[in-house]
């Protein structure tokens, strides 16, 4: 924690005009969001590795003793009554998930920072000669703007391993698309830009830019984008101005103010187009997945399934289609329990998918039921296939509490063959029916093989 905080105080100071205090403090909004991230962090070892950083970057700067201890417990009161008041949320709404955590994020700011501003802006008063209240409106919209630009980015980030692995993926050849950058390289110009015009009113120039950021990408990349946009708001635009003129403290207040609630616009497109593409997801795997077995629905099965016999009859590749029936599953629901049943075609639905290619389909019809289509398989290897689903099937064991685990077993048929034009998922269903009815009156734990009918 010394070393987060130091970094981050040292930069803040190196953002300061000569002889007047930071225009951007990043180090308060990143322990808050750190102690917040890490519960266990928060303990008087935590909070006197912080403190140990203030100091150690403000001595490094050359402060004195005096404004170094006040400035510190004002830094470190608005850390700490942030994390106070983000324990009282709930967990997703620490993390932004949903677009009223960014309700929650506005009122603790606001909270933590004037909390602060009582601490610590006297400090102004006594050590710069600044008013009481436009040292305290300093102090506030300082620390205000800091958290709201700051907070998103550290609250929303994944773990580091997730986020190479992420980095990693884009970076792979063939992953790359340009038009993902547009939005970013997009916002770059509209930075340039503004910076070439200056004045106040360059803080808007960027807005169209940032929104396409924000629908373009997830919480976390708009939250990152954001940090940059508010560091340049905070730094660049700033920097024209007179540190210690009247102009420069009512311009530095107004400003700190437009760019603490500017930045919530974007991360609250982004958290909400984040909500709209999970409840889209949800009812996409409501309509088409089995809540069960997580196998392809009914419908999904045979809607998916015509796309894929009129794809094998355009390039006149055979199709295999496999019928699926767990043995005795009556007598099972009977003796064991419904509970034992679910956990049975749970069970086999991930066994089952385990011996799959990435494009065969597997769903469930009902029951204990299930179908697979198995596109471009030779005859000879569709019927292998299925013989390693009969004996995958027939080694798993389900465990039953306070009883022996429970052996399984599945009837197959099989149904192969070239597509024709009348084909339907349909018709491989009832000759895969009929395969799978012999190999039932056979004895069972078998596969009955037959060849795609006309």
């Amino acid at each position: 924690m010394a070393g987060i905080v130091f970094a981050a105080a040292l930069f803040g100071h190196l953002t300061r005009p000569l002889g007047f205090l930071s225009t951007f403090w990043p180090a308060n909004a990143l322990l808050m969001g750190v102690m917040v991230r890490n519960p266990g962090w928060a303990g008087p070892l935590g909070w006197a590795g912080a403190a140990a950083g203030y100091l150690a970057a403000d001595f490094a700067m050359g402060g004195g003793i005096g404004i170094t201890l006040w400035l510190t417990a004002g830094n470190l009161t608005n850390a700490f009554v942030g994390y106070l008041l983000f324990q009282r949320v709930a967990g997703m709404d620490r993390q932004l998930e949903r677009p009223q955590s960014l309700l929650f994020l506005l009122l603790i700011a606001f909270a933590a920072a004037a909390s602060a501003a009582i601490v610590g802006s006297g400090c102004l008063v006594v050590y710069f000669g600044q008013p009481p209240m436009q040292a305290f409106e300093f102090f506030l919209t300082s620390e205000f703007s800091s958290n709201l630009v700051v907070l998103p980015m550290v609250l929303t980030a994944p773990p580091l391993a997730e986020m190479a692995k992420q980095l990693a993926t884009h970076a792979a050849p063939g992953t790359w698309r340009p038009k993902a950058v547009l939005p970013g390289a997009t916002l770059l110009a509209s930075i340039l830009v503004a910076t070439a015009f200056g004045g106040m009113s360059a803080i808007a120039i960027p807005v169209p830019a940032i929104l396409w950021c924000a629908l373009s990408y997830g919480v976390f990349p708009t939250a990152l984008l954001t940090f940059g946009l508010g560091l340049w708001q905070c730094t660049v635009l700033l920097a024209k101005l007179t540190p210690g003129t009247a102009e420069y403290a009512a311009a530095l207040t107004s400003h700190r103010f437009g760019v603490a609630l500017f930045s919530l616009g974007p991360i609250m497109v982004a958290a909400i187009n984040a909500a709209r593409s999970r409840l889209l997801g949800e009812l996409d795997l409501a309509a088409n997945q089995d809540v069960l077995t997580r196998t392809l629905s009914r419908r999904a099965f045979l809607a998916r399934g015509e796309a894929a016999l009129a794809k094998s009859f355009a390039a006149s590749r055979p199709v295999a289609l496999l019928m699926l029936d767990v043995d005795r599953f009556k007598l099972i629901n009977d003796e064991y329990g419904h509970a034992v049943g679910d956990e049975v075609l749970a069970s086999l639905a991930e066994q089952i998918s385990a011996l799959l290619r990435r494009d065969d389909l597997f769903g469930r019809l009902g029951g204990e039921e299930f179908a697979i289509l198995a596109p471009g398989l030779t005859q000879a290897a569709a019927l292998a296939l299925a013989e390693r689903l009969r004996d995958g099937c027939a080694q798993l064991r389900v465990p039953v509490e306070g009883r022996a685990p429970l052996m399984v077993t599945v009837s197959i048929g099989l149904v192969w063959g070239v597509a024709g034009p009348g084909c339907s998922s349909q018709s491989l269903l009832k000759q895969a029916d009929d395969a799978l009815y012999r190999a039932k009156r056979s004895g069972r734990d078998r596969v009955v093989e037959t060849s795609l009918a006309a």
